[in-house]
Formats: structure tokens, C-alpha cells, sequence
């Protein structure tokens, strides 16, 4: 503690060097009071350039005395000229939205040329109104999807929960809502995100160079802004879809002091799985919803609270007895304090559930099964601001994990003997430190690292095998237990993170970075796809943490005055310790899940083009994607190998992914846009032959994910529009939609049906093998 308390010290002497006064520019909406992202900043005087940033901040040093005028324009809105001095040290701008904009942006990021003149490789932002122009699928606008269209991000096909990055597993994506984590981001088994838009503030992935007060995961971080509500005057929105309704509310509970946002989204999907034909389809139902909220306290202009939250529930079951539920919740306050012009902090704590449960009613053989995970955690984050070309980020965090990984009991037996598996207990404490410097006019280097110690916590009952078999039920040869709170296992390590831009003119750079990451939670399942069911596992003795390394190198230019952008990245990513599973692994309800699993390594690599026009009639961006996903599992037991202990493509490895977004401004308030994506089939391991064996007929795989479903390939197009001389009720965003408008059958999996007499016939999978049109409304007030 002393020695937090002397570099605190250290650093604030360090800054009274400096007599200079902050002044903190707040650019954000006249109307709904949101903070207005990658604002132009222009200072008169000198014609320097500058951006705002998440929060629609940018800050000033200036000499007492000192004034400075400045030009604020954002697209979309009237360009405002103010002045500022050091006389005062908050200066809130609020722009005017323009009614008649031709050349907006769709994919923002920042200052027009901040892809050329900044570290960050491998980032990708999204605004919430960039991504409503995008077609909606049965009038759902989807954050999570949205997120497919860039470079470097993947899924394997419609339906599919979660995403991959740049050839990591599902499970290595964190994914943060407000600074809380979300185990499982969809609803319906993927159809839809579990995140209402209208609360989000603004969406940031993190691909490439990783900053170091991010961890835990082992390929990506996605972190999601919760809006700030409005101090000063109430409003909200209404939308309504063909699968769902969704409302938000924004305003002051005290003017000026305390505000609230809040968002909800309910559905009514049983109506459309009643007009199928298919009796088994009307016999279904499904049912979600989310509600997430923030409550902002402005305590003085050097203290500002927060409380936010979320909750989604999800229900489903296809024609049985038996139902499918899983939830997520969080909890997550923040307290931002200034302790002086440079130096401020951010303390975060968190509450994260995630759980799910199958519940059987049939009558005869009732049952539940019950699994979560709790993750809590504690943030402290400095940053130090040594002058204009010098920033420091620093800080700590701690993480407890506590895993219920299944719980399985009979209702109607009361002699059967329910299985409890034991629970998974485990803490992570860190340390980050973050540094970026300008060296002259053309280098700028970010440079810092995160250390990690980790510690798998008892109590517990821990088995010891024999070395000379492969790990089974029948070569365990001892247990050994250990009380609450023991330590059973601990792995300590460094991750360094390092990245460099170099300018070669103002409208090129060239940048490279390098990214080691660990991870000490694992998704256990052996499908493509996050399913509820899937359990998570905790490193241990037996399982070691994923640890990934990443070298990056790309190559931005703009053109026609920063109109237009465009990017060439290259990436080589290796990972250590990857989980996959024994070929015929029961992974649910087992008490050793050790014996099912099998450790592995893993390379990636991959090359993105990509090109976004931000002016003009016609808007949008194309990206392509080369890449390889590749897994290696080599035993001295052949149990243990897989494929041979050759090299084999991961479930979601697609060489080729391509994607346009066009959007067109076709009057002052109607718009066009569409979408067309393509990628390569994904792996599926199909059988070589059908042996009999003992009087029954088995498949027989000789290799892994040898074999590809067809190409995927698809046209979404949509038309928004309002009503001219509509009532207040009615004059908001009507959207016509179409996905899949040219009803490509494309396959999710392929599977075969063995019918007597005949040899095994290969049948496609398609969850959407049709167009599907729908209409939207949305309005805000």
C-alpha cells in the first residue's frame, strides 16, 4: 500500500512542474444529450486537428490567461465556432442536429485520418447509428452480427452465438456491457444479440494490439458503452419488429445531478413458429427478453458515480416436455475521479451471472439440470498525462470466479442418487502499465505489459492419474482433497503488449504490433456454436490456461482528402494449450471432465483488405478476409491424438470471407442500403465408411474436418423512410427489409440418415433457406 501512496505522491509533484489549467471539452447531442464520438475539434489559431473520444471529451492544457477558438463539426450536425479560456475548466458544447445530411458516415472512428495517425491495429469502432442503417433480420437491428461485417470476424453460419476473431475459439472473445462481462450474448440460440441498441453509447473491438488493462481472454476484446443519461430534459424511443417490441427512456431524476437511461426489449416470436406448416414447429415455443439501465451521479466536476445493470432471460423447446432457460446479469458501479489537471482514476466493481437450466415436465421421468458461473471483480485505472506527447495508463484488478458446472436431479424418484458436481472456484490478480510517446514528428510508439497471477482454489477433490496411461476413470490411481480457500494450483504470467506507427506522408503510415494474452477460463463443447448447455471449466491441474501470442503489420492509406480509407493487415497468431475434446467425449455432467479433453496447439494467420468510402450519395465499406484456422493434437497414447497428430482446420476455419455494405441517402428522409456477404463452408468431419460391428452398424471417421458444407453466400436490402405530415406518434423510421432477398438455401451442417438396404444419404441443414421480408418502426421522442 505504502507504495501506491508514494507514486501517487511522486506523480502529482511530477505535475505541479507544470503551471498549466485544464479546461475539458464536452461535445455531445442538443436533443438526447448523447456524447458525440470522433467529433473534429479544429483549433482556429493554428489549424492543429483534434478528435473526441468515447465520451465526447477532449481536454486542453493551457497557460493561465491562455484562450483558444475553436471550430467543432460532427456529420450530421451545425458546425459551431466557440472560444475557450483557462478561466473556466468545463466547457459543454451541445450540436444541433442538421435536417438535410447527404454525406453521412456509416463506420466512424474517431478524426477523419485517425486510422493513419494513430498505434491502434487491429480496432474496429462502431456507432449505434451506423449499425441501424445496416438490414435489420426480422426487424432486428443486431450489434453482435454487425460486428461479422469487418475484417477479421467471423461465425459459422446463421443461428450461431458468439463469433470467432482472427482464428480464436469462441470462449476467447471477452465481451463487456458497462464494464460488466456477458457469458453468452444472444438470444434464441443466436438468432438475435442479447443487447437492446438503444442504450448502447458506443461498440470497440480490439483484434490486433490489446491494451494491457484488458485480460483474460486469449483473442479479443469487445467492449460496449452504456449511454449517460440526459441531466436536463426527459425523452426516449419506441420500436416495434416482427419477433419483438423495445422501448428506452433517458432523463434527469434531478437536474444536473442524478440522470438515468433505461432500455427494454420484449418478444412474441410464438406467433411466427404458429404459421409454419410443420406441426413440430407449431408445438414450439420461444421466448426472450433484456432490460439493462444506468444511473449517472454528478457529484462535483471532480467526482462523478455510476450504476449500471443488465438482465436477458431466454426459454425455449421444440415440441417436447423439455425446456431450455439460460439468463445473464450484471451489476457494475464506477467512480471517476479527477485528482488534478493530468492525473484522474476509474474504480470499477462487478457482479456477473451467467446460468441455465433444462427443465422435463413430461410426467413420467421430470427432471432438472441447474449450471452457472458468478464472476466478480475489482478495477483501479490511472491515467497520467505527462504532456501532450506523453500518456501513461496504469493500474490493478482482481477477479474471483465460482462455477457450478452441473447440478442433476430427479423429481419423480425420490430413491435415485442426483449428481451434484463439485464446484470451480479461482481468482486472477493483475497489474497493467501502458505507455505512449511521440518521437518526433513521424514514430509514435505504445508500449506496456499486464502480469497475471492466478490461483485454482479448493475446496475441492482433485484426481491423480498414472503417467504411463492416458488419463480414464480406470488409470486413476489416488484423490486428493483440499479445504476452502486452499490453493490447489497457481500459474503466473507477463504479457507484454507493443505497438508503432511510423508516417511516411499525412495520408500514410505503416504499423506493427505484437500481443500476448492468457486465459484461465475455457468454454468446454465440442460444436461450432455456443450452445445454453455448454459449461465452462476453470484452469486446473490438469487443464492449462490458453496462452496466445500475435504479430501484427499493416499498411493504411486515405485518399480524396480522407473520403475514402483503406487498410492492408497481415496477422500470425499462435496458441498454446487449446482445449479439444476425445473423439466420442461426454462432456455434460461429468464428474472428470479431464478425461474427456485432450490439450492441443493451435496457428492462425491471415491477411484483411479493407476499403470504407465516408462521403457521397453512395456510403459504405468492403472488406475481404484470407485466413487460416489451424489445430495440432499430437499424444505418445493414440486415445489422445487427433487426426493422426496432423494438423487439421478448426470447426470455424472459412479461408476466404467477403463482404460490401452500400448505403444511399435517396431523399431527406428515406435511405437505401444492403448488404452481400460470401465465405468459404465451414469443417465437418464426415464418415468414411459403415462398418458392422457385434450386429449393429457404426460410422467410421478416419480424419477431422476434412470435408466442407457448400459456400455460404447472401443478399440482405432494406429501405427506410418516414411518413411525410405523420402524427408526433408516427413520424419516426419505417424499414422494409428483406434477408436472404435471392433465398439462397444455405447449409448450417450436413448430416446423414442411414436407411436400411441402402448406403448412409447426406442431407443439409439450413436454419433460414428462404427470403424473409419484415417491416420495423422506430421512433424516438
Amino acid at each position: 500500500m505504502m507504495y501506491k501512496v508514494l507514486l501517487l505522491g511522486l506523480l502529482l509533484s511530477f505535475h505541479s512542474v507544470f503551471a498549466q489549467e485544464k479546461v475539458e471539452l464536452v461535445v455531445i447531442d442538443s436533443e438526447i444529450s448523447d456524447a458525440l464520438v470522433g467529433a473534429n475539434v479544429v483549433v482556429i489559431e493554428t489549424g492543429e486537428v483534434y478528435a473526441t473520444d468515447l465520451e465526447g471529451k477532449l481536454v486542453f492544457d493551457l497557460i493561465p490567461g491562455m484562450s483558444l477558438s475553436l471550430s467543432i463539426s460532427v456529420v450530421g450536425y451545425d458546425t459551431q465556432v466557440i472560444k475557450i479560456s483557462s478561466s473556466k475548466n468545463r466547457v459543454i458544447v451541445r450540436m444541433v442536429p442538421t435536417l438535410v445530411d447527404l454525406d453521412e458516415v456509416v463506420v466512424t472512428t474517431k478524426a477523419v485520418d485517425a486510422n493513419v495517425k494513430s498505434t491502434n491495429l487491429g480496432r474496429n469502432v462502431l456507432e449505434i447509428e451506423s449499425i441501424r442503417e445496416l438490414p435489420p433480420l426480422a426487424g432486428e437491428v443486431d450489434v453482435i452480427k454487425s460486428l461479422v461485417l469487418l475484417p477479421g470476424v467471423s461465425t459459422v453460419g446463421e443461428a450461431s452465438s458468439g463469433f470467432n476473431v482472427r482464428g480464436g475459439g469462441l470462449d476467447q472473445n471477452l465481451i463487456l456491457l458497462g464494464g460488466g462481462v456477458l457469458y453468452n450474448p444472444s438470444h434464441l440460440f443466436g438468432f438475435f444479440s442479447s443487447i437492446t441498441p438503444e442504450v448502447i453509447d458506443g461498440v470497440v473491438l480490439f483484434k490486433g494490439v490489446v491494451p494491457p488493462k484488458y485480460g483474460g481472454r486469449a483473442s479479443s476484446v469487445l467492449d460496449i458503452g452504456l449511454k449517460t443519461g440526459d441531466y436536463k430534459k426527459w425523452g426516449g424511443s419506441l420500436g416495434v419488429g416482427f419477433v419483438s417490441s423495445k422501448a428506452s427512456l433517458s432523463g434527469p431524476i434531478i437536474e444536473d445531478k442524478l440522470a438515468l437511461t433505461l432500455g427494454g426489449r420484449v418478444s412474441y416470436v410464438n406467433w411466427l413458429l404458429n404459421s409454419f406448416n410443420s406441426d413440430e414447429v407449431q408445438r414450439s415455443n420461444a421466448n426472450f427478453n433484456d432490460i439493462s439501465g444506468k444511473l449517472d451521479y454528478f457529484i462535483n466536476d471532480n467526482n462523478q458515480l455510476s450504476y449500471s445493470f443488465y438482465n436477458s432471460t431466454d426459454d425455449f423447446n421444440l415440441a417436447s416436455d423439455t425446456t431450455n432457460e439460460w439468463s445473464n446479469q450484471s451489476h457494475v458501479i464506477k467512480w471517476d475521479h479527477f485528482f488534478s489537471d493530468r492525473l484522474s482514476s476509474t474504480v470499477t466493481g462487478s457482479y456477473n451471472k451467467y446460468a441455465f437450466g433444462i427443465l422435463n415436465e413430461s410426467g413420467i421421468n421430470d427432471f432438472t439440470l441447474e449450471s452457472s458461473i458468478i464472476d466478480q471483480s475489482v478495477k483501479l485505472d490511472l491515467d497520467y498525462k505527462l504532456s501532450d506527447k506523453y500518456n501513461i495508463n496504469f493500474g490493478a484488478e482482481g477477479r474471483s470466479y465460482l462455477i457450478d458446472p452441473g447440478t442433476f436431479e430427479l423429481k419423480n424418484d425420490v430413491d435415485a442418487e442426483n449428481l451434484d458436481i463439485e464446484d470451480e472456484q479461482g481468482v486472477e490478480v493483475a497489474a497493467f502499465l501502458y505507455n505512449e510517446v511521440d518521437i518526433g514528428e513521424k514514430l509514435r510508439i505504445s508500449a506496456g505489459a499486464r502480469y497475471v497471477d492466478y490461483r485454482y482454489l479448493g475446496e475441492k477433490t482433485v484426481s491423480v492419474y498414472d503417467d504411463i496411461f492416458p488419463k480414464s476413470n480406470a488409470t486413476r490411481i489416488d484423490q486428493i482433497s483440499y479445504g476452502a480457500g486452499e490453493t490447489i494450483t497457481s500459474f503466473a504470467r507477463l504479457e507484454p503488449r507493443f505497438g508503432v506507427r511510423y508516417t511516411i506522408n499525412e495520408s500514410t503510415s505503416v504499423k506493427a504490433g505484437y500481443n500476448r494474452m492468457n486465459q484461465f477460463i475455457n468454454l468446454i463443447s465440442n460444436t461450432a456454436s455456443i450452445s445454453p448447455v455448454n459449461i465452462w471449466k476453470l484452469s486446473d491441474t490438469h487443464v492449462n490456461p490458453q496462452s496466445s501470442q500475435q504479430l501484427s503489420l499493416g499498411v493504411f492509406k486515405n485518399f480524396n482528402n480522407n473520403s475514402i480509407e483503406t487498410s492492408v493487415e497481415g496477422y500470425y497468431k499462435e496458441i498454446d494449450d487449446i482445449l479439444e475434446y476425445k473423439d466420442g467425449a461426454r462432456l455434460l455432467l461429468q464428474e472428470n471432465i479431464e478425461t474427456e479433453l485432450v490439450n492441443g496447439v493451435g496457428k492462425a494467420y491471415g491477411v484483411e483488405l479493407y476499403v470504407k468510402k465516408n462521403k457521397g450519395l453512395w456510403t459504405g465499406w468492403f472488406s475481404y478476409t484470407y485466413s487460416r484456422s489451424l489445430r495440432l493434437v499430437e499424444s505418445a497414447f493414440l486415445e489422445t491424438s487427433v487426426n493422426n497428430g496432423e494438423w487439421y482446420a478448426s470447426n470455424f476455419d472459412k479461408p476466404h470471407d467477403l463482404t460490401f455494405v452500400l448505403n444511399r441517402k435517396t431523399g431527406v428522409t428515406s435511405k437505401f442500403s444492403a448488404i452481400f456477404t460470401y465465405s468459404s463452408g465451414r469443417p465437418v468431419t464426415f464418415p468414411q465408411a459403415k462398418v458392422r460391428y457385434f450386429g449393429q452398424d457404426l460410422a467410421y471417421f478416419d480424419s477431422r474436418n476434412e470435408s466442407r458444407i457448400p459456400d455460404y453466400h447472401r443478399l440482405d436490402v432494406s429501405y427506410t423512410f418516414k411518413v411525410a405530415k405523420s402524427p408526433k406518434l408516427l413520424a419516426g423510421d419505417w424499414t422494409l427489409s428483406v434477408y436472404n432477398i435471392y433465398a439462397r438455401n444455405n447449409a448450417y451442417s450436413v448430416f446423414f440418415d442411414d436407411v436400411p438396404g441402402r448406403a448412409p444419404g447426406a442431407f443439409q441443414l439450413s436454419v433460414l433457406g428462404t427470403l424473409l421480408p419484415s417491416v420495423s418502426y422506430f421512433v424516438e421522442f
